[in-house]
Order: C-alpha cells, then structure tokens, then sequence
C-alpha cells in the first residue's frame, strides 16, 4: 500500500488526513482529530471521497470539510473550514504491506515532498 497523510492545524486541533491505496485498486482513508478517527472508508477503484464533520468556531458553529480524488500522477486533498481552504502544515508518507482496513503504525511515517503520490518518503530515498 503507498500512503500519504496531509496534516493540518485547525485552532488548537491537529487534523490528519490519511489516503492508502494499492494498484490493485484497493484504497482507503481516514479523517483524524487529535488522533481520534471520526471517519473512515475504504473500497475497490475509489476515485473520490469528501466528509463532512461539525466544526466550532470561534464565531459558532460551523462545518469541516475535506475532498480527495485520484489525479494522473497524484492524490488531491482538500480542506475546507465553512467553504475557505486550509493549507496543509505537513505532508507525510510510508508504505507498508499490512492487510486491508489496517493503517501503519506512526513510527513508519515519514515526512515527504507534497504531491509525492508514489514516491518515496525523503528518508528512505535517500538511502537508494
């Protein structure tokens, strides 16, 4: 599986989220808040995914929103607080060969160049 993980700081909270997909066509992914999953999908010949998890503000409720989809040579994410675009604060990658609807363990992320969809996580290419 080649994964990849956006992060992103969202007032105090720390939102990962994560794609993982094999050739296959298997893929997977994961929207975290603090470390706690508050979604999650997986399935054949995916090509989209959005969630949408309530989100309080500093001026009330609001809504927290992310978009992926598969590009020709890359995994778009997209996150959205009440419709404006985030950056993310770290792009991360690994890959691994666990079973299906398992994740890595944290240790085997690596930080990676953003938009790297297949390429490896800087610490191992430099090794190669």
């Amino acid at each position: 599986m080649i994964c990849q993980r956006w992060i992103y700081r969202v007032g105090n909270s720390t939102v990962c989220v994560d794609n993982a997909f094999s050739w296959a066509g298997w893929a997977q992914e994961r929207l975290r808040v603090n470390d706690e999953t508050v979604q999650d999908s997986r399935g054949m010949f995916r090509t989209r995914q959005s969630y949408a998890e309530p989100w309080l503000t500093t001026i009330g409720e609001g809504e927290l929103s992310v978009r992926m989809s598969a590009r020709i040579m890359s995994i778009q994410c997209e996150l959205l607080l009440n419709g404006e675009p985030l950056e993310p604060e770290a792009y991360m990658a690994t890959r691994w060969a666990g079973p299906k609807n398992t994740w890595p363990v944290e240790e085997n992320w690596r930080p990676a160049r953003r938009g790297d969809f297949i390429a490896l996580p800087k610490a191992e290419a430099a090794k190669g």
